[in-house]
């Protein structure tokens, strides 16, 4: 597989085309902020399960979609975990030295996201078109994972605005979970990230900003909250210890998406486009070190 590389000299990043067209790396100031597998990836298995998917995973952020959660083998365009465009190869359209733009076509789908990068940041800007002679669901989620150096020390969640929160299932599932202030949720402590968090995960909605921050350094990453009204939060601390988890994964996932859970296409958090309608969303990461007490 081809790496290609973004760089300036305070940040430079890593894109694999071939593997989903993931960020597998980005490093600031030589601190790594992205999450990486804990072991050499397996080629992708198409229609894999969750088991699959990880053993394929090279880490970083990739899209989901047009699926994200779990498998779902039916219909015309039957899905594998977490979508079939997010494991397979996507084409470069264009390249300079700050910037890339990918193409992946397939199931009367086409999907493009540019990805451009300064001294701070990284954007991302995705569509996808449904080319197909009849209205298609679909699910799409940015999957940004945090980890590696960021994931240190106790890491601070906070949301920006009158975020409303819910937990989910570890799967995804809410279970008939409510959303409620996020306030409400600091008795479980969600607002702090250390290697004593259970594995989790929990959902966002009414906000398009969040900061999350360790000692050192502060990333916010903001999206449009129009077509990704939902931001999934992952916690794995090397807490999982059954397969295929095995204790070995470090990740935080700042996931903005278009469903409300992880259940996938085959529960009802879908966005149905039409014939020929195109959606379009961003997210923007940037970084920044904290100024010293």
């Amino acid at each position: 597989m081809m790496i290609h590389t973004l760089a300036t000299e305070e940040l430079s990043i890593s894109v694999l085309p071939e593997n989903g067209g993931a960020i597998t790396h980005a490093v600031f100031q030589g601190q790594n902020f992205l999450a990486k597998a804990p072991h050499p990836s397996v080629e992708p298995k198409f229609l894999g399960t969750e088991q699959d998917w990880v053993a394929a995973w090279n880490g970083g952020w990739q899209p989901l979609l047009p699926n994200a959660g779990s498998e779902y083998l039916h219909g015309k365009y039957p899905q594998g975990f977490h979508g079939n465009a997010s494991q397979a190869a996507w084409s470069i359209c264009e390249k300079t030295a700050h910037s890339l733009s990918l193409e992946w076509s397939d199931e009367n789908l086409k999907s493009q996201r540019s990805i451009t990068i300064n001294e701070s940041g990284i954007r991302l800007a995705g569509s996808l078109v449904n080319r197909d002679t009849e209205p298609r669901p679909v699910i799409v989620t940015e999957h940004l994972i945090l980890g590696s150096d960021f994931l240190k020390t106790a890491v601070r969640l906070e949301p920006v605005g009158n975020a409303q929160f819910r937990e989910l299932a570890y799967d995804g599932s809410a279970n008939g979970a409510e959303f409620g202030p996020w306030e409400s949720f600091h008795n479980t402590n969600w607002s702090v990230v250390t290697s004593q968090t259970p594995a989790r995960m929990g959902v966002f909605s009414d906000i398009s900003c969040i900061r999350v921050s360790n000692e050192n350094y502060e990333i916010e990453i903001s999206w449009d909250a129009e077509n990704l009204p939902y931001l999934w939060i992952w916690e794995e601390m090397a807490f999982t210890q059954e397969h295929p988890w095995n204790g070995e994964y470090v990740a935080l996932g700042i996931e903005p998406s278009s469903a409300a859970d992880g259940v996938g296409l085959g529960g009802g958090s879908v966005k149905t486009l039409a014939v020929d309608e195109k959606l379009n969303w961003s997210v923007q990461l940037k970084i920044k070190k904290r100024a010293s007490k």
